[in-house]
């Protein structure tokens, strides 16, 4: 981990009140244990920021909900490759999705259940917040928008502008959707469903998962921080829970990728083979351009990438950036190949910070990845093809989404040495952890 005083040095240096770590460690035996560590304030009062301190994950509540609907549909005997206007005809929902002015009209009856999440489907990028003294409107409401009669909160259209499979644009949108359809098949409120898919997967939800705009009395929530520390009012905005609105520690969601990326390999597990699969296996259809947007292949809710070892081998990294009002993260975790043989490796940081933690993020991930002594002391990295670490990052960039993800890009994973064939993922030889005595601790997590 980091020294505390560089810790609390770059919080300074980049103005951010705070930051929540956990590294994924292999132990050996093909598992890992989960190291924390967290600097600066989680409030105005100056309240420390603990490792237990929720802080809104932001987008990295898409794999989660990724995963679940994975493997709800698997159980339903739903395909992902069903149209998703069928999918909510069958589940009596009115919602009906439909082409922008000038597009194919069939666009919108052929969009499937895996575009939906792998980001070739639907558009609408951003979930925008809702002030907390607001009641959160239907998710409805929010997808209902049009030029004409506009939806609330900035809420932008959803008509497709994509024939459905052929370009990556990512998409909150996506995610409202699927939401709207897991309501109306439950009938209850899809943070309800996720707290019971969270309980499952083992003790991701007691070290602090969830879907809830109001979590547990007992849990200490963080304030999110616009730039030069102003505090977002009311501490925070609230969320669609599966594009963007959950809360968690990084602790908690370090050791759901733990579980997550067990599964991969295993066909035993609180999460089962088949979901974590899909979610971590690259699309079949190529980049269709989510490596200009991050530097990685899409799998279904998480972003996928190779980098090649000293020894010239490959192995493969699941990632997921976030970016909600005040609040900035990103998770890293290598889950196959010979870097994950003894178990996953990885990170999640979480800073309630704005633009500014883009660069402390970077700044901490850097630190993570360059420790002699750290579980990625082995792993293959050449600093010369990102800037000097000592320039902040200067965006050029047209558009907030882009200062988010360019700045990670070429600060952080361009270090990563790429296949040289590209983007386009292809499997991997399998590389199974062996069985520790953990798993029997964790029903086969």
């Amino acid at each position: 981990m980091l020294e505390r005083d560089d810790l609390d040095s770059l919080l300074d240096k980049h103005g951010v009140s705070g930051v929540s770590i956990a590294v994924l460690c292999p132990d050996g035996s093909g598992d890992a244990s989960v190291s924390t560590q967290c600097a600066g304030i989680a409030d105005p009062n100056a309240t420390p920021l603990f490792d237990s301190t929720l802080l809104q994950i932001a987008s990295l509540s898409k794999p989660i909900a990724s995963t679940f609907a994975a493997g709800y549909f698997a159980d339903a005997g739903v395909s992902l490759d069903t149209p998703v206007a069928d999918a909510l005809a069958a589940a009596n929902s009115p919602l009906r999705l439909r082409a922008a002015k000038g597009m194919p009209a069939e666009w919108a009856e052929t969009v499937t259940l895996r575009q939906m999440m792998d980001h070739t489907g639907l558009g609408m990028h951003y979930a925008n917040g809702v002030p907390r003294s607001d009641e959160f409107p239907p998710v409805l409401a929010l997808l209902s928008g049009s030029e004409e009669a506009p939806a609330p909160y900035g809420y932008a259209s959803l008509a497709m502008t994509k024939a459905p499979g052929t370009r990556f644009g990512y998409s909150g949108g996506g995610f409202l959707v699927l939401q709207h359809l897991i309501e109306c098949r439950e009938g209850r409120p899809a943070a309800e469903v996720m707290e019971a898919f969270l309980r499952r997967c083992g003790t991701a939800v007691h070290l602090g998962l969830t879907f809830e705009h109001e979590p547990p009395p007992h849990k200490h929530v963080a304030c999110g921080f616009y730039d030069g520390q102003q505090p977002v009012p009311g501490g925070r905005k609230s969320f669609p829970p599966f594009a963007a609105g959950a809360l968690g520690s990084a602790a908690g969601l370090a050791d759901w990728l733990r579980v997550l990326a067990l599964a991969y390999h295993r066909p035993e597990g609180a999460i089962s083979h088949a979901a974590a699969r899909a979610v971590l296996t690259p699309s079949a259809a190529g980049d269709l351009g989510s490596d200009a947007f991050m530097g990685a292949a899409m799998g279904v809710g998480m972003f996928v990438f190779d980098s090649h070892g000293a020894d010239g081998r490959t192995s493969r990294w699941m990632l997921h950036q976030a970016a909600n009002d005040g609040f900035r993260g990103v998770l890293l975790v290598c889950f196959d190949g010979p870097d994950a043989a003894e178990g996953p490796r990885g990170f999640v940081i979480l800073a309630n910070g704005d633009n500014a933690a883009v660069n402390l993020v970077s700044a901490v991930a850097r630190r993570l990845l360059c420790a002699p002594r750290g579980p990625f002391a082995r792993v293959a990295l050449d600093w010369s093809r990102v800037p000097d670490p000592d320039v902040p990052y200067l965006s050029r960039a047209s558009s907030q989404e882009e200062i988010v993800n360019l700045g990670l890009k070429e600060q952080v994973l361009n270090a990563f040495v790429k296949p040289a064939a590209g983007p386009v993922l292809l499997p991997l030889p399998d590389v199974p952890p062996t069985k520790s005595a953990h798993d029997v601790d964790q029903g086969g997590a």
